[in-house]
């Protein structure tokens, strides 16, 4: 009697452990349910977040001006961003159909200054020159300039004409020339803000669902 006793307590302890560890099991397997559901929930609010930042330029008739944004954000993400994330994908970006010599004031002696067409190689090149004219002469003077292009090409004395804008001497800024050419780049960059582009495709990734390429056709309006 004594020993059936005994059977019957240790068996029950038996029982109360084997429930108290299916309670352990139970408890850390909706746990690693909750926690997975919180990382995909997570990935896909960074992802939402991600393309944010690309859905607004597909669409048509995106101006020159965001475009240069748009541009700007691709390559800020490859060069900097992108390059220390997990998972990184370079973003593509191509831009064509340019019509370079509806930029120029003059198409026979102006040096091409934006291209035909911009990918994800070439749009930083594009950045840093038109920066480059920004900080020589100041975002204000060097609009200013381009701006005033006409009468200061058409003007009897262009030395005198770029420098009452200036309010500074060419000769401090590589000469008339020099002065002429950058002012006539300048012109090709704020024309290319003014032109519009149309998104021909947009490509998401199968696995993480964000955008990994934009294309775009210019129509060559400006507006």
């Amino acid at each position: 009697m004594e020993n059936a006793s005994k059977a019957l307590i240790m068996a029950g302890g038996i029982l109360l452990a084997l429930i108290v560890i299916g309670a352990f099991i139970l408890m850390y397997n909706n746990l690693s349910a909750y926690q997975k559901i919180g990382v995909t929930d997570k990935k896909e609010a960074q992802t939402i977040e991600f393309n944010n930042q690309f859905t607004t330029y597909i669409r048509n008739d995106v101006r020159g001006s965001d475009m240069i944004s748009l541009l700007n954000r691709i390559a800020d993400y490859n060069t900097r961003k992108g390059a220390n994330a997990e998972g990184f994908q370079e973003m593509e970006i191509l831009v064509s159909g340019i019509d370079v010599n509806n930029l120029k004031y003059d198409t026979k002696n102006d040096e091409d200054f934006i291209k035909e067409s911009y990918t994800q190689e070439n749009i930083s090149t594009l950045l840093k020159e038109a920066t480059n004219l920004e900080n020589t002469y100041q975002t204000k003077i060097i609009r200013t300039l381009a701006t005033n292009i006409n009468k200061i090409m058409t003007s009897e004395d262009q030395k005198a004409e770029i420098e009452k804008i200036l309010k500074n001497s060419v000769d401090n800024y590589g000469g008339l020339k020099k002065v002429k050419t950058d002012i006539a780049k300048y012109y090709q960059y704020s024309q290319f803000k003014r032109v519009h582009f149309d998104c021909t495709e947009s490509k998401y990734d199968d696995k993480s669902g964000r955008i990994i390429a934009l294309k775009f056709k210019c129509n060559n309006k400006l507006n």
